[in-house]
């Protein structure tokens, strides 16, 4: 792990795509406490998360196409800038009136990180090489946790003591600061021309640019471990999108938590992330990805359950540490199952599918949950939420066995 962020180019994109992430938790766990505060509603605070994935959902594999053309360095630094902007349009919001501007705000910074994400994605194998892909991943999975460590805190002090503005500048600081540090990685950071028999045409750029989509989804059909790991995500993230929906509502009317309490709730989560994606940087050659999907996924299922269960910050905060190492496994397994599997001219693309994917059924999930969440009660909803986890466990242990996926590359040497 050491080795990889020795490596200038790697260490560059994983300490912007960190101070970024601490930017988004500060923001991230201000706003729904802010809008729940103002306006009392169950909807309005998941309309929040709805708003905030929607653009993936629409807009997820078609940017997966410009990526696999444009040079992806210039694509995040340009990404980061712009979400810089649109944040700190959120500093017009003087009346409870104007919160419809953050929907606004968040609606363009998520439309730009469908551009940014893909091109982190498809960038990294380049930059550390597929046999260092696992580490790698370890590590840029644990810029969110690391950023849990500091945002979720710092988001819901700032909310508390500061006011809302503060949160909003804070987060605008980080986008700036990142774009400056992925611009200093010096790499060939434009994708290969990739053969193709779809050769475009003089003056068709956007049929080309249809038929690349459309050449990206037929890969993943093509390659049939890729379509099965997209489909195993997306019935997990759909209980994931329940319970994120939710989680402020149930810490407010089920616990009777504060903005700050909350806070060092995620911070907890983002400790056990930290401690897991140490553990399978270290560990991560001698486990197979399919292994840390399935535990994973069953582990953080049966960890949540407990956490609804017994609803008291004591029980909580230590079973989140160890929500947060289990959810590093099936994260880390499934970005690498993505990375391994997949042609480097492809990888924007299917980066892109994977992200719409994501976000879709986070839209779905997370507006079902609000919509129900006034008569089914949170409790209950979140209980069948980690009961969905469970069940995407299971599932991948059967797919997997049906359909082996290939392992990275051994090192030949030490170093």
């Amino acid at each position: 792990m050491i080795a990889v962020l020795r490596q200038r180019n790697f260490a560059f994109l994983w300490a912007g795509g960190l101070i970024s992430m601490i930017g988004n938790w500060v923001l991230l766990v201000a706003v729904p406490f802010y809008i729940y505060q103002v306006t009392e509603s169950a909807l309005a605070t998941s309309a929040v998360l709805m708003v905030y994935v929607a653009p993936g959902a629409f807009f997820g594999t078609l940017a997966g196409v410009f990526v696999d053309r444009w040079d992806r360095k210039r694509v995040m630094v340009a990404g980061n800038l712009l979400q810089m902007a649109v944040v700190l349009i959120m500093l017009l919001i003087r009346s409870p009136e104007w919160v419809w501007l953050i929907y606004v705000a968040i609606f363009l910074e998520a439309t730009i990180s469908q551009f940014t994400g893909p091109a982190e994605n498809a960038l990294l194998p380049t930059l550390v090489g597929e046999e260092h892909l696992i580490a790698a991943n370890s590590l840029n999975s644990m810029n969110d946790n690391l950023a849990r460590l500091v945002g979720p805190a710092v988001g819901g002090a700032l909310l508390a003591l500061t006011g809302f503005w503060a949160v909003v500048v804070i987060d605008a600081i980080t986008f700036g600061l990142a774009a400056l540090m992925i611009a200093q990685v010096h790499t060939q950071t434009r994708p290969a021309p990739k053969i193709t028999e779809e050769a475009p045409a003089a003056g068709q750029a956007w049929l080309q640019f249809w038929r690349e989509w459309l050449s990206g989804l037929r890969y993943i059909k093509r390659v049939r471990v890729l379509a099965i790991t997209i489909s195993i995500l997306a019935f997990a993230l759909f209980g994931d999108a329940i319970m994120s929906a939710l989680l402020v509502v149930f810490v407010q009317e089920e616990m009777g938590l504060s903005a700050v309490e909350f806070g060092w709730i995620m911070t907890a989560r983002g400790i056990g992330g930290l401690i897991g994606g140490i553990l399978i940087a270290q560990l991560g050659q001698k486990l197979s990805q399919t292994l840390l999907i399935t535990a994973g996924l069953t582990l953080s299922g049966i960890l949540l359950l407990i956490v609804v269960i017994f609803p008291t910050l004591t029980v909580i905060l230590p079973l989140v540490v160890l929500v947060g190492i289990s959810v590093m496994a099936f994260f880390i397994g499934f970005q690498t199952i993505l990375q391994i599997e997949t042609e480097e001219a492809y990888r924007g693309r299917v980066f892109g599918a994977y992200g719409t994917t994501m976000m879709l059924i986070m839209l779905i999930g997370s507006g079902l949950a609000g919509a129900l969440a006034d008569v089914a009660g949170s409790t209950e909803l979140m209980a069948a939420a980690a009961g969905i986890y469970i069940i995407a466990g299971a599932l991948a242990f059967v797919l997997y066995r049906l359909q082996p996926v290939s392992q990275p590359e051994q090192e030949l040497s030490a170093g």
